[in-house]
């Protein structure tokens, strides 16, 4: 792995820790108060597995029954706990898929990384939701509004079942996110006020003590808080206490945080064979998702890509791709990727696929660059490395300029030899020659107009290619203007043309 440093400070990774007193940008200085998201997946353990959108269930353990449901099998009129045969017999299209917990545990670890758009501090909860301290990240987004506008794009694109909720703590986040309430707020009160409505059944508390709250005719969260403090402590064990105590902020709660590696190399394996070059975008769209927060967390770019096919039989083709100024973005990647792998014809079926950064580069921010869109299609460095892909890597190559008044000489494809453009290089036309054209002297005298001009250019006596020439910018007739030199004995030549 390459790593080109800059002087440039990543925008995220750097960020405050959720423990720290923030002075907040719309209080003018108040405290700003602690914020988590929760985003839980619930059908994780299924969408890991399923490579398309038709009606999918996972079985639970025995594999006899239905443990989860996407919801075109709910709308098929199946659902969990449902015999297997008798869904096949509702539903026939239906796929089956066995519990794979090391797939649903990497699927989990893509979506960290994804996170990393996000927030600073990602904390994984197994088996599939994702806490993100939000309260120091604010005011890169320009407030909480601006935050889930962005968040719900994002969503969008990965295509998962997600239920997502705010809380003061982590604990108030998770059991919000986990009820399926929708809850998108700022401040403990907001937060407490829809915890009360929590059932007990909803606070994931060990069923005996559950089972013992309900038995006093404690039904809701709000039952339980109403209760003096001194009650509590005689009738309950501790661990009671210090629950509440970290759902209300009492207590701290600190979340270990997860730790970005060093280089990104993540590996997707299908259940079914591929046999379309086009058709592995659908798997390699949440990789590339995974690629992006990676990036941005970092405050990197990628320069190259590795993107490794496994056959049937074994190690199948390996793709460079590359970016010539760098990017971070999912859907720049996904364009190249589109054009490179049109180009492919595949020996055998695809099983698996694994993709790699080989060359990172630090990236150049500015106050647009952490969450702001793709820069489109008129982005030059894009456009040149769809010209590389299309083209062929050779075929299109970035010019550099060389020290040598000579014009025929003062460029390079070699960008080792770059020097800096500076005044005199000013004025050049965009279409050099490759060979000056003898032009007449007199249709230079009777019709051409010469509007700027002379400029002497003297060199070349030590390599034997003198040159002594007078340049001048001329109109023609037609109005298209042309860069033309005399050279010492007097004959007159057009090096080039101006756009």
């Amino acid at each position: 792995m390459t790593v080109h440093k800059s002087s440039e400070a990543p925008l995220v990774a750097g960020a405050p820790s959720p423990s720290a007193s923030l002075p907040s940008s719309e209080s003018g200085g108040s405290l700003r108060e602690p914020l988590w998201l929760c985003l839980h997946f619930p059908l994780l353990a299924l969408e890991a597995l399923q490579q398309d959108e038709g009606a999918a269930a996972l079985l639970d353990h025995s594999g006899q029954r239905l443990a989860l449901c996407n919801g075109r099998a709910l709308a098929a009129g199946l659902e969990a706990g449902l015999a297997s045969a008798t869904a096949y017999s509702i539903c026939p299209p239906l796929q089956l898929f066995k519990p794979q917990p090391e797939r649903s545990r990497q699927q989990l670890e893509n979506l960290a990384l994804w996170a990393g758009n996000f927030s600073a501090q990602i904390s994984p909860l197994p088996p599939d939701s994702l806490l993100l301290e939000l309260g120091s990240m604010l005011h890169y987004f320009g407030g909480l509004e601006c935050f889930n506008q962005q968040l719900n794009r994002q969503l969008l694109r990965l295509g998962y079942r997600v239920q997502r909720a705010s809380g003061h703590t982590p604990l108030a986040a998770q059991l919000l996110a986990r009820a399926g309430h929708p809850v998108l707020l700022q401040g403990r009160e907001a937060h407490m006020q829809q915890l009360k409505q929590l059932s007990v059944s909803q606070l994931e508390l060990k069923p005996r003590l559950a089972a013992q709250l309900q038995g006093m005719g404690i039904r809701q969260l709000g039952d339980l808080l109403a209760l003096p403090r001194e009650a509590l402590v005689n009738r309950f064990s501790p661990p009671l206490l210090e629950y509440l105590d970290r759902l209300s902020g009492a207590r701290p709660d600190p979340q270990p945080p997860y730790q970005f590696p060093p280089q990104f190399e993540r590996r997707q394996e299908f259940n079914r064979e591929i046999g379309s070059s086009q058709a592995l975008l659908f798997p390699l769209k949440p990789l590339l998702e995974a690629l992006q927060g990676y990036l941005r967390h970092q405050g990197l770019q990628a320069l190259r890509l590795q993107l490794q096919l496994d056959y049937r039989d074994g190690a199948g083709p390996s793709l460079e791709l590359g970016h010539s100024g760098g990017a971070s973005a999912a859907s720049d990647w996904l364009e190249l990727c589109r054009l490179r792998l049109e180009s492919l014809t595949l020996q055998q079926a695809v099983l698996g696929l694994r993709l790699r950064v080989v060359q990172f580069r630090e990236l150049e921010a500015t106050p647009s660059d952490l969450f702001s869109q793709r820069r489109g299609d008129s982005d030059p460095d894009q456009l040149f490395s769809r010209l590389r892909i299309r083209l062929g890597e050779q075929a299109v190559q970035p010019l550099a300029l060389a020290a040598d008044h000579r014009p025929e000489y003062g460029w390079s494809t070699d960008c080792t030899a770059n020097v800096k453009l500076s005044s005199r290089h000013q004025g050049r036309p965009g279409w050099l020659l490759k060979q000056p054209q003898r032009i007449e002297t007199a249709l230079v005298k009777q019709r051409l107009t010469i509007i700027k001009g002379p400029e002497r250019i003297c060199g070349g006596w030590w390599d034997q290619q003198a040159v002594r020439r007078d340049y001048y910018v001329a109109r023609w007739p037609d109005g298209r203007l042309g860069w033309l030199f005399r050279d010492d004995r007097d004959g007159w030549y057009l090096h080039g043309w101006y756009g």
